[in-house]
């Protein structure tokens, strides 16, 4: 990771409305209000029903990139998220809450370590696993989910984290989240909206499942709590920043200074006594306030152009936190049209590769102050390994981490 030293946030990272935040409930996510619009079900995957019309229409015409061929890939790609976790089903599949195969000598006493020691040893098992980058926050309640699809998640004073007929019960003591980002593969991203973009994607959560199975795996090996986590139980977004992994963008996304948008986010959630890390200000927020590629490259106009708002656009918005809120509905009705996912915000985004000089042309504003956060993150991400210096003018040339730096 590029060191976040001399990089910490000297502010609050986000402007919260007490009076209108609320948790956010699975219910109002896009994958289940369209799939309900479009088959009276409610589930996550129902929205996809469309897609696959599209899909099987796009093989028969020979749509290019959107072969069977294409799809194949894709569904390779995606079979170990399916397995594991498929998205995110809490205290299901993979995800199950208690240990999976640990035996009970290895969880019956916990390590004796300080919190140092055990900070050190969570994110070498990450770098290990598969994470690209991880951090670590205190668990705030208010990025928990509300509800599922059935149950409400509800916090405890005590006991062990578990699931009723009608709650999920997680206990105060579980107040950490280890937050995991793995990087995907950007000249597949660069294809969007074909499919090899979608084939990413897929790829990014089968590690996402294998990464947060295998550390809460290991953490249940030493005596502690673990709750894998993929897009279930709480909002991946807020923890990574909370985490200090990026900022959030225009586009609705956690941009980081190593990859950009470019990755795909898990955690896990524990009770393991560990030290937390800070948010960070790499001046990615404010190039976002005057760049609006991501925008203008939306085929379904689901990101805005305007400025940061406590109140949301589409059903599907959580209000009550000032920033650009993202029309899922329509970027997920595009998904449905196109026949797979789209990743066009996150294949223009300046930072997924990286400064080039032709982008100063295209500037509707140039910091000269405080410099150009882009080129100041371009150069920090080929000073560490995350790209070869371009000539100017080129684009930069990224050197795809597949794990870690300790």
């Amino acid at each position: 990771m590029i060191p976040r030293s001399g990089h910490t946030a000297n502010k609050d990272v986000y402007e919260i409305d007490a009076d209108i935040y609320q948790r956010f409930p699975v219910l109002k996510q896009a994958f289940v209000t369209v799939g309900q619009k479009d088959t009276g079900q409610i589930g996550i995957m129902f929205s996809l029903g469309k897609m696959f019309e599209t899909m099987a229409l796009n093989i028969k015409e020979c749509v290019p990139g959107k072969s069977r061929i294409d799809y194949a890939f894709d569904a390779g790609a995606n079979a170990m998220n399916l397995i594991l976790g498929a998205y995110g089903m809490p205290n299901s599949q993979f995800l199950r809450w208690d240990p999976l195969y640990i035996p009970e000598f290895l969880r019956e006493k916990q390590l004796d370590a300080d919190p140092s020691g055990l900070t050190t040893l969570v994110k070498k098992a990450a770098g290990l696993y598969g994470s690209d980058l991880v951090g670590i926050t205190t668990l705030d309640s208010r990025w928990i989910y509300e509800s599922d699809l059935l149950k409400l998640f509800v916090l405890a004073d005590e006991g062990h984290p578990h699931e009723t007929d009608k709650e999920f019960v997680i206990p105060h003591s579980v107040n950490r989240a280890i937050v995991l980002a793995v990087a995907m593969d950007m000249e597949l991203i660069e294809t969007s909206p074909q499919v090899p973009a979608s084939t990413a994607a897929s790829l990014g959560y089968s590690r996402m499942g294998i990464t947060a199975v295998s550390l809460a795996e290991f953490i249940r090996s030493l005596g502690f709590t673990a709750i894998p986590c993929m897009n279930d139980t709480a909002l991946s977004i807020p923890l990574a920043v909370d985490a200090g992994l990026g900022e959030l963008g225009r586009n609705g996304l956690l941009i980081t200074p190593e990859y950009g948008p470019g990755i795909r986010l898990c955690k896990v959630l524990t009770d393991m006594p560990l030290n937390t890390d800070k948010p960070v200000d790499f001046g990615i927020n404010d190039f976002c306030r005057q760049c609006l590629l991501c925008a203008e490259h939306c085929p379904s106009g689901a990101i805005s152009t305007g400025s940061q708002y406590f109140t949301g656009v589409c059903e599907n918005n959580n209000p009550g936190v000032k920033k650009w809120y993202i029309n899922a509905g329509e970027c997920l009705r595009f998904w449905q049209k196109n026949g797979a996912g789209c990743a066009n915000c996150i294949a223009v985004c300046p930072f997924s590769a990286g400064f080039e000089g032709s982008q100063c042309v295209k500037c509707i504003r140039c910091d000269t102050t405080n410099s150009c956060s882009l080129q100041a993150v371009a150069f920090l991400r080929a000073k560490h390994g995350y790209l070869k210096a371009p000539l100017w003018g080129t684009k930069p040339i990224s050197t795809l981490l597949t794990r870690a730096e300790l």
